[in-house]
């Protein structure tokens, strides 16, 4: 009998996510500590999940004991203070980095400094003073400042917390051509995070507008019913085409009618939800989630 799964896992110094394989006992909200490129830590068990190669990147050693809940949170407070030495000395070099989080794993193995930069910072002198302050080996980590908000954490302008703090796997490369996809105006200053980049959440509803390349073009003419028209615009959200004719009749046709007319290609179904109605693809998942 098989007594190891994969569990979903949660880093406390970067807020990423990964899995790891641990004894079936183990639940949801349990702390674990894993072995990792940056030593012991202790992370937070999200639930179970299924295999992935990720699962071969770290090893599980213990569920986490009293004592070692106790050394993270006294190597939390004492790496904030070495975060602020940290600032100290990089502002009396005039290095130009946004020193964001320090992070000392329970087996101290060293500290990490998490930052961001514009370009890169020559910091061997700042690493030389710091160790010599601090008396442990040092680590100095440059993020990107999508990661920099995922670590630090922000309230984006929907008044949430960002979603990168809070749930999101990886970073999809966004682009311009995203406000075009769904006809959003193209104005990027307006859809742009807390980060500087164009917020995560325009890739969320991307998937809606995948018909867009099958229907006709707008300004392109259509004959309905007899009748020709002209494709003013799209609406994704009411799934619908507007039409107008010369006499500025306008008329809705549903994706679906269009669709009927042969005028589309056929939708396929993601069986994924209860919009469509389509369950036939739908399985069960290897691992229930917790």
């Amino acid at each position: 009998m098989n007594n190891i799964k994969p569990v979903r896992i949660r880093f406390f110094d970067t807020n990423k996510f990964s899995e790891v394989e641990v004894p079936v006992s183990i639940k949801k909200g349990d702390f674990v500590v894993i072995e990792s490129e940056k030593g012991e830590e202790l992370v937070l068990v999200l639930g179970n999940t299924v295999y992935t190669p990720e699962l071969k990147n770290y090893k599980f050693l213990r569920k986490a004991t009293k004592e070692d809940i106790m050394k993270f949170d006294a190597y939390e407070n004492e790496a904030q203070r070495h975060l602020e030495t940290c600032k100290e000395e990089a502002s009396k070099q005039g290095l130009k980095m946004n020193l964001l989080k320090a992070y000392i794993p329970i087996n101290r193995s060293k500290v990490i400094f998490y930052y961001t930069a514009e370009s890169r910072v020559d910091f061997r002198e700042l690493v030389k003073i710091l160790a010599k302050r601090i008396k442990m080996r040092i680590e100095m980590r440059q993020v990107g400042v999508r990661d920099g908000v995922q670590i630090a954490g922000a309230i984006g302008i929907c008044g949430q917390q960002c979603c990168c703090n809070v749930f999101l796997d990886k970073f999809e490369n966004i682009s311009v051509e995203i406000l075009e996809d769904q006809n959003l105006p193209p104005t990027p200053a307006k859809f742009t995070g807390i980060c500087g980049r164009l917020m995560c959440c325009l890739t969320y509803e991307l998937g809606n507008y995948e018909i867009k390349k099958d229907l006709p073009e707008i300004g392109s003419t259509i004959n309905w019913d007899g009748k020709d028209y002209i494709v003013k615009y799209y609406d994704f959200i009411r799934e619908k085409i507007i039409l107008i004719n010369e006499e500025n009749d306008t008329i809705e046709i549903s994706f679906k009618e269009l669709e009927e007319k042969g005028m589309i290609k056929p939708q396929k179904s993601c069986g994924g939800c209860n919009g469509c109605g389509s369950k036939e693809n739908l399985t069960m998942p290897e691992a229930e989630l917790n």
